[in-house]
């Protein structure tokens, strides 16, 4: 056989061992009808409890409420969104309405979020994560073997990065959209250092795509990389005149990746204009949560991590405890593998370290408020994955005398770091647990070093690259696989879609729930239920502004459509004690919560001949449950035609559009209980209307006496501005990607020749 073939071969199989790992992981939780992730503390929210199973226990659910109660119910409405051939612009389950595409955390554009569109919901998650997965363990790899490592050695790189605990832990989270394409900036970086210019587009293609899912903080910190390896990798090369030019066509190429989202980012910088999302992130980090590195979290049963540093550290252990055999053999390595692999480490952990500093300035500042230690940890498996596999290389390549001078350092070097480690990791355990318990904390780390020793001793006496390097591998992979145990990271559909007699009368009803402060923390939206708050953590100013005064005077609840009332008996002995003589009781739930009617609430389409006007220079007057509305637009008297008939019909209601009918005897204003959000038009009779707010949050639009047939469509102009940016963005990109491919053509020519 020859060497190319044995060479393709290696490649297949390690190909082969990268598609394993995710299938392991995905298809066996879809053959038993499971969704890969653990939802199972959706049956702790009171609504459900009823619907619970009780042999089942659920674990560290205060640490899962960011899944459950925000990036679940997205989930769900992108896949309803897909059933339904709708483009998810709008939620309307949540806060009277809220945006949704203009969220970007949302990652309706991301490449991973197509199977949740197209397949059933189970199905489409499993899917979304195998590729994830995958993905990441391909561009690993890739990028491994351009950097001149045998196949056998980049799985070294390519597995640790696969198993990352963001993909086996945490694949829901946005991070998980933008990590799998990380390692493809590296090559990109070192062309443009090299004075390659012309890879700015594949940069450019790389920045947009991943900027087209994920969250603006990751993206942050991608970019903060990129720039500082510049710097670092310049300074290592001994090459600080490429700095410049290269700096330059990497802002060059950032900017035109950005605005190859611009379809994203557009309508996000519009949402910050109108609103927030409030923080439902885990704590930040500390310095000492840098000790996951050497004390792991073992997460059984589908727990969550207390902490984002335990989704990206573990999966640097194999290299970190490495660092002392590549410190005594460093001398001996190959001098271009040697500056870049140093550039990336010193990279991958100085930003985290500065950020560390000066996090608490960096959070005060607008829009990077989630911005946080642990999205500069993304690249730290992927440069301790390249350390362990040039280390690994290099101690098998060395010879008699490099091997013994080599050996002279590692005896006292090795002993010393890993002495120094478990120093660090008994210093944590402690501070964890005070009593003294917990030891066995330590055998990932004790477990770990043991099999590295034996690996590197056997290699001594019998220095096999192949042998070498798929020990080591599996070794990373018995470790990762033991820490994030995603196996039990699944939920039996069943669980999800809980019917109790309590999701039928609320669906039924076909209008919103309001009620007791707990709602917050319920994602009913899953189960086609309108809420008047939004569990997810989107909020809206002006809708803002309407609950807290709600918060202080129930009886506004009805000017939102809340018919629905889900109440703790405090809250009816309490704040609303008054509204008591005209609530209708319909069920009360097994956690005491009672579910009551309201029977004065207004519909949520309504016309209305009187108002109070403002303008914008005026202050605003108390809010009235009875009337009149108050109007930033419009022109009605104070008191005017009540008497007269009106007829307001909903006929159709979408994720993006609402049709309504009406009948009036007189001009008035037809007053729609959604929130107000810039993009939203309205038509009457097919002729473009002023839309302008009504109470704070809801919507308003004049009409004139006799029949009418009102439209209101979601349609932001900053989504179509957006949409042409990453249009422009994209042909430039073409452009430039041609440019490229014709480059390296004429060099592979020339070299031939």
């Amino acid at each position: 056989m020859t060497t190319k073939r044995k060479y393709y071969l290696k490649v297949f199989f390690c190909l082969f061992l990268l598609l394993l790992t995710p299938l392991v992981m995905i298809v066996p939780a879809l053959l038993r009808n499971e969704v890969p992730l653990n939802l199972h503390g959706l049956s702790l929210r009171a609504p459900w409890q009823e619907s619970r199973d009780s042999t089942i226990k659920v674990m560290d659910t205060e640490a899962g409420n960011e899944l459950i109660e925000r990036y679940y119910p997205w989930y769900v409405f992108l896949n309803q969104a897909g059933t339904r051939r709708e483009v998810p612009l709008w939620n309307p389950r949540e806060g009277f309405g809220v945006p949704f595409l203009a969220l970007w955390r949302t990652r309706a554009f991301s490449l991973f979020s197509l199977p949740v569109y197209f397949l059933p919901l189970s199905m489409g998650i499993g899917a979304s994560i195998f590729l994830k997965l995958l993905v990441a363990g391909l561009c690993a790899y890739f990028i491994a073997l351009r950097f001149q490592f045998a196949p056998f050695f980049a799985l070294m790189v390519a597995i640790p990065f696969q198993l990352s605990g963001i993909f086996l832990a945490a694949p829901w989270h946005p991070m998980a959209d933008v990590a799998p394409f990380f390692p493809l900036l590296l090559p990109c970086l070192q062309h443009l250092l090299l004075g390659n210019r012309r890879y700015w587009a594949f940069l450019g293609l790389v920045f947009g795509i991943m900027g087209l899912g994920g969250d603006p903080e990751s993206m942050v910190a991608v970019a903060c990389f990129s720039v500082a390896l510049i710097f670092v990798f310049g300074l290592r090369t001994y090459e600080p005149k490429r700095i410049p030019s290269a700096l330059l066509w990497l802002i060059f190429g950032g900017l035109i990746g950005i605005c190859l989202a611009g379809v994203q980012l557009a309508p996000y910088v519009e949402f910050l204009l109108s609103g927030h999302l409030e923080d439902k992130s885990l704590p930040f980090f500390k310095p000492w949560d840098f000790t996951a590195l050497l004390l792991p979290p073992v997460l059984p049963n589908g727990a969550f991590a207390e902490q984002r540093a335990a989704w990206w550290l573990p999966s640097g252990m194999v290299g970190f405890l490495l660092l002392p055999v590549w410190l005594s053999l460093r001398s001996f390595a190959n001098r271009v593998r040697k500056r870049r692999i140093e550039a990336v480490l010193t990279t991958a952990f100085l930003l985290p370290v500065l950020y560390t500093a000066f996090a608490g300035w960096v959070r005060n500042l607008p829009v990077l408020y989630e911005l946080d230690v642990s999205h500069f940890l993304l690249p730290v498996p992927l440069s301790l994955g390249l350390l362990a596999a040039t280390t690994a290389d290099e101690w098998i390549h060395l010879d008699a005398e490099q091997c013994k001078a080599a050996l002279g350092k590692l005896k006292w070097l090795l002993p010393l770091f890993w002495l120094l480690c478990t120093g660090v990791a008994l210093g944590a355990l402690r501070l964890r647990t005070p009593s003294g318990e917990g030891w066995i904390a330590l055998a990932p780390l004790m477990g770990c070093a043991l099999a590295l020793l034996i690996i590197i001793f056997v290699t001594l006496l019998w220095p096999r690259a192949s042998l070498t390097a798929l020990s080591f591998t599996l070794v990373s992979f018995v470790l990762l696989w033991y820490l994030y145990q995603p196996h039990s990271r699944t939920t039996p559909v069943s669980l999800l879609a809980p019917e109790p007699k309590l999701t039928s009368v609320l669906r039924d009803s076909g209008t919103r729930l309001a009620g007791s402060n707990q709602l917050k923390h319920w994602p009913l939206s899953p189960y086609g239920i309108d809420q008047v708050h939004s569990p997810s953590g989107v909020i809206l100013y002006r809708s803002e502004q309407f609950l807290g005064t709600a918060e202080k005077n129930p009886e506004l609840f009805r000017l939102g459509a809340a018919s629905q009332l889900l109440l703790t008996k405090t809250d009816i002995r309490e704040r609303f004690a008054a509204l008591r003589p005209v609530l209708n009781i319909q069920k009360v739930l097994p956690s005491g919560a009672i579910l009551l009617n309201d029977l004065q609430v207004s519909p949520r389409a309504q016309i209305v001949y009187a108002g109070r006007n403002i303008t914008q220079d005026s202050s605003f007057p108390p809010l009235r449950a009875a009337g009149p509305p108050i109007m930033e637009g419009g022109n009605l008297p104070p008191n005017g035609g009540d008497s007269a008939s009106r007829e307001a019909k909903i006929e159709d209601s979408g994720l993006n559009a609402v049709q309504i009918s009406t009948k009036s005897e007189q001009p008035g204003v037809l007053v729609l209980a959604d929130a107000w959000y810039p993009g939203w038009k309205v038509y009457v009779d097919e002729t473009e209307g002023s839309l302008f707010p009504v109470d704070y949050a809801f919507r308003g639009v004049n009409i004139s006496e006799g029949a009418h047939q009102v439209h209101f469509q979601f349609k932001p102009d900053s989504l179509r501005n957006g949409l042409y940016i990453s249009l422009g963005a994209f042909m430039v990109v073409l452009i430039g990607l041609v440019s490229l491919w014709r480059s390296r053509r004429a060099a592979y020519g020339s070299h031939s020749g």
